[in-house]
């Protein structure tokens, strides 16, 4: 990591002041973000802070020698050109189907061009899947990664925490030598935070959610071993997955439609019922990185201690919706 720094300290840096240029360009334009029903904030802000973290990443990838890469010149062509379809979704050229079908598009690009033989392995037991079957198990979870960090980034600071956390223990995952997309990531993302975490000035926009989602999904998908072990990953992203996950579940059995814009995941339930931005996001941020930790310790572990990691896993994820539960009750009208 230590001959990262200055890319890092690059993206970082070109980070705070473009994500700021950013916001300017956004007021003068009129590209807010106005609160409605459905809104956890109450002031219209601007909404294509993203750009910042664009620039920020792409600049520190390519001073760390990314452009030598095949694979990284891939993440970095394919969530460049994601990030400019959700900027075009930002600035009101929406189009839901454009916008999945890029993302398919990406996530087929990024398939072909790794070609990753992906291991589950737990104990001593491991599956490996490769070819065809495995490059559709990438597609899904490119899409499902892109749009968890879509659905997750709904109040202040909470995206920009959980990549900082996901990108510095990612890095840990994939190995020396496909770590720099992560590390810059991360980078980026705490330069973007300086205008983000609340009160926020600006907000990251499908811009930088999506650019975000492909990037760090894509650049989990870099391993320096033979395979990609895929369980530590699911650990590392399971609060969002979680999150999203029971969601959609949830609002799938209520009949609700799934695409429509809504204020009903776990995180934003909270903030309705009175805990503060910063609470909720330093929760799920120290709750990923208890979730990175158990996923950085899973590889070589007997079975025994696996079971009683994922134990601790389950037990985080019940006590989030306990703490959801409780939270609305105690705000019930009387």
């Amino acid at each position: 990591m230590v001959d990262l720094l200055t890319p890092m300290l690059l993206a970082f840096v070109v980070a705070v002041g473009v994500t700021k240029l950013a916001e300017v360009v956004s007021r003068r334009r009129g590209l807010l973000d106005v609160p409605n029903d459905r809104s956890s904030h109450v002031t219209p802000t601007p909404r294509i802070g993203g750009v910042g973290i664009i620039a920020g990443a792409t600049a520190g990838l390519l001073v760390a020698g990314g452009w030598r890469e095949l694979e990284a010149l891939v993440v970095l062509t394919v969530a460049g050109v994601l990030g400019l379809v959700g900027l075009a979704d930002d600035i009101g050229r929406r189009s839901l189907v454009g916008k999945y079908l890029a993302q398919l598009v990406s996530s087929a690009v990024v398939a072909i061009a790794f070609t990753p033989v992906l291991a589950f392995t737990v104990g001593e037991a491991s599956l490996k899947i490769d070819g065809v079957a495995a490059g559709v198990l990438t597609v899904l979870w490119l899409t499902a990664v892109i749009n968890a960090f879509n659905f997750v980034d709904g109040i202040d600071g909470m995206l920009g925490s959980l990549v900082v956390v996901i990108g510095l223990a990612g890095a840990g995952l994939v190995g020396p030598g496909a770590d720099a997309p992560l590390l810059v990531a991360a980078a980026a993302s705490l330069g973007f935070l300086t205008w983000n975490y609340a009160p926020a000035s600006t907000f990251m926009g499908d811009v930088g959610s999506q650019f975000l989602g492909v990037w760090v999904g894509a650049s989990l998908l870099r391993s320096t071993g033979e395979t990609v072990e895929v369980v530590p990953l699911l650990i590392l992203l399971g609060l969002i997955l979680f999150d999203t996950g029971l969601t959609l579940v949830r609002r799938m059995r209520e009949g609700k439609n799934l695409f429509a814009a809504h204020r009903e995941h776990l995180y934003q339930r909270l903030v309705a019922s009175g805990a503060s931005h910063r609470v909720v996001t330093g929760a799920y941020a120290g709750a990923t990185a208890l979730l990175a930790a158990i996923a950085l310790a899973w590889p070589g572990q007997p079975m025994a201690l696996q079971a009683a990691l994922v134990v601790v896993v389950a037990l985080a994820g019940w006590l989030l919706v306990a703490w959801v539960w409780r939270s609305e009750r105690t705000n019930l009208p009387t």
